[in-house]
């Protein structure tokens, strides 16, 4: 059944139909990329007789901007121009003044990510959609829900996942060794079809759950420490009665499954004595199937040769000192005013004004560190009803042969602390992860010194803070998604996440490549960490050689961890490098040396010198990477 004659399709622009870059100040927009799948789907829904149309919250972007962008991009010849509609999507007012334009309709739909824009659209009368892939499948009538889909374990080596790509189905996360078992959002119709080719299919919650939520992975990490038959985790506190209780939908050898509902913050369910990385929002993935063999992120080197000349590492000596990091650092934690405006970051929590301060500091520090030689830019994505915004200063390089990320996290929380308030209180951060922050300026810095005197390197390498790490990698994952989309040949991500503490004498560090669910992927991640590995005598003689993850048959603790994950499960090589956050790897390996003001006001200092360090080493590997 097609969709009724009167029929009206409104999108979201950004995170849904395509990926928009803004200008240093973030009022203009660089680049609208549209996403390869979506002409598609919008020339489908035309042909089934729908009217389409954009409600958009362009923030401080003029409207005739947006006009412009959407002209170049080729989407404004697919739109009615009395169904583009700006405004704030933070109430019904601008869903009814879209239907109201659209004049005598049977159905209006709204398609946006964003879950609380649509729990307005549907207080406003509208049908809505979490994705265009699912646009078609909701005007026919057909609801939305969770699932679970496994493959049987003596299929695992089968073709199977071709056959989830021809579904009305959105996949948003993969666990199990070799990725069999996939968390979804799909129709009734799509899990009989699974179930008649012989799926193991689980319908996880109420139908239509996912129009208003979003779906996410809490890690108990205390119930995991106190073993199996032991009552010490913290489910029943939080979860045991009430609404809460209704959001979890599954508890599994990974976490608790939980649809966190529209006007709530996952931040609500702060799980106690959890470690780094305990929550991950579950977000699309690039494509239902990424080739293993055709991945853009493959057209890399198979491995990349670890060595610094003395001249560079004389240069990145220079570059990456203590008194750098620690200058950085005290920019975003409040110990010293921001560049530019003057004034005091006292917290990077999304929810605190301070967090767009903050993106405008590291404009600004990105922009001077540059000095014309980079292009600053604003990559924004919707998360909680807020517009966020990554910031991303690009080094073209002399060939187009690939292109090098070095990565952070800008974002803070406090969430620890009793009675913790996150749109007032102090965050500070400064290990968490100020360091990493202060790692990437860092680098930054060092490439424009390497590049005076070692000339351009050979590809293109990004320095990129991502924003909404706390609530679940939600920036990184807006970023990663769309760079795979893309088509984006990055090469390898090193990831910065916490590298300033280390109290006890013998210091240690760790890099970690672990993704279960991709042997392919985790192959090319560990190729970087070694690279890592292998500099440290190099350039870091101060480090012992750090503990590698995977390591023989134990898993890596680090996984789906940090902003690394977001590219390895879009097909791309990544490491993460922190201080000791996990015991091992191995029996004999000494014990995690967690920082124990972890999210935490009190998260104010950490160890310039081996911040440093840590910088350095990471900023040489994606120096060799990207000249090689």
């Amino acid at each position: 059944m097609s969709p009724p004659t009167r029929t009206v399709a409104l999108f979201d622009i950004g995170g849904t139909l395509a990926s928009v870059v803004l200008s240093p100040g973030g009022d203009r927009i660089e680049h609208l990329a549209v996403y390869p799948d979506v002409p598609e789907v919008l020339e489908d829904l035309r042909r089934r007789g729908a009217r389409l149309g954009i409600v958009s919250d362009p923030g401080p972007v003029p409207h005739e901007e947006v006009d412009r962008a959407l002209e170049e991009a080729g989407l404004r010849d697919l739109l009615d121009p009395d169904l583009v509609v700006y405004g704030a999507k933070d109430s019904p007012r601008v869903f009814e003044q879209a239907v109201a334009r659209a004049g005598a309709v049977d159905r209006a739909l709204f398609v946006g990510e964003d879950a609380g824009e649509r729990a307005h659209a549907l207080r406003a009368g509208l049908l809505v959609a979490p994705h265009p892939r699912l646009a078609v499948a909701v005007l026919e009538g057909d609801p939305l829900r969770y699932l679970r889909v496994t493959v049987p374990p003596a299929h695992a080596g089968e073709d199977w996942r071709a056959a989830l790509g021809d579904l009305p189905l959105l996949p948003l996360h993969a666990t199990g060794r070799t990725g069999t078992t996939v968390h979804a959002i799909g129709t009734p119709s799509a899990a009989a079809l699974l179930d008649d080719l012989g799926f193991e299919v689980d319908r996880l919650g109420a139908e239509d759950e996912p129009l208003t939520t979003d779906l996410y992975l809490l890690r108990d990490d205390r119930r995991v420490d106190s073993g199996f038959l032991v009552p010490d985790g913290s489910s029943a506190g939080l979860f045991g009665t009430g609404d809460a209780a209704r959001a979890v939908l599954a508890s599994t050898g990974d976490g608790l499954l939980v649809a966190v509902p529209a006007g709530r913050s996952v931040e609500a369910y702060h799980l106690d004595s959890s470690r780094h990385g305990h929550d991950l929002k579950l977000s699309p993935v690039a494509a239902p199937v990424v080739p293993e063999d055709d991945h853009p992120g493959l057209r890399g080197p198979a491995a990349v040769p670890p060595t610094v000349t003395p001249e560079e590492r004389d240069l990145l000596e220079a570059a990456i000192r203590p008194e750098h990091i620690t200058g950085h650092l005290a920019r975003y934690t409040g110990a010293a005013p921001a560049r530019g405006g003057g004034e005091l970051i006292t917290s990077r929590h999304v929810h605190h004004p301070d967090n767009g301060a903050a993106v405008s500091a590291l404009v600004a520090d990105l922009q001077e560190i540059g000095g014309g030689a980079f292009l600053v830019r604003r990559h924004r994505f919707p998360h909680e009803g807020r517009r966020l915004e990554n910031v991303e200063a690009e080094f073209p390089g002399r060939d187009l042969d690939g292109v090098v990320l070095v990565t952070a996290h800008m974002d803070s929380t406090g969430a620890r602390q009793a009675g913790y308030r996150p749109s007032v209180d102090p965050a500070p951060g400064a290990d968490d992860d100020g360091s990493g922050v202060a790692g990437v300026l860092a680098a930054a810095e060092a490439f424009r010194a390497l590049d005076t005197a070692r000339d351009v390197p050979r590809r293109t390498v990004r320095f990129v803070l991502f924003n909404a790490e706390e609530h679940g990698l939600v920036g990184s994952s807006a970023y990663a998604r769309d760079q795979a989309r893309l088509g984006t040949p990055i090469v390898g991500v090193f990831q910065m996440d916490m590298i300033g503490w280390d109290a006890l004498p013998d210091r240690t560090f760790e890099v970690h490549a672990g993704i279960s669910t991709s042997p392919a992927v985790e192959g090319r991640s560990l190729a970087l960490a070694r690279t890592v590995a292998d500099l440290v005598p190099q350039v870091s003689p101060a480090l012992p050689a750090p503990q590698l993850y995977p390591h023989g048959e134990e898993a890596d603790p680090g996984e789906a961890r940090s902003d690394h994950h977001s590219f390895q499960v879009n097909g791309y090589a990544a490491c993460l490098v922190s201080e000791d956050l996990f015991a091992g790897p191995g029996p004999g390996a000494p014990p995690a040396e967690m920082n124990p003001r972890y999210h935490l006001p009190t998260d104010l200092s950490i160890d310039a010198g081996y911040a440093a360090d840590i910088a350095r080493l990471v900023t040489a590997a994606a120096w060799v990477t990207a000249t090689s």
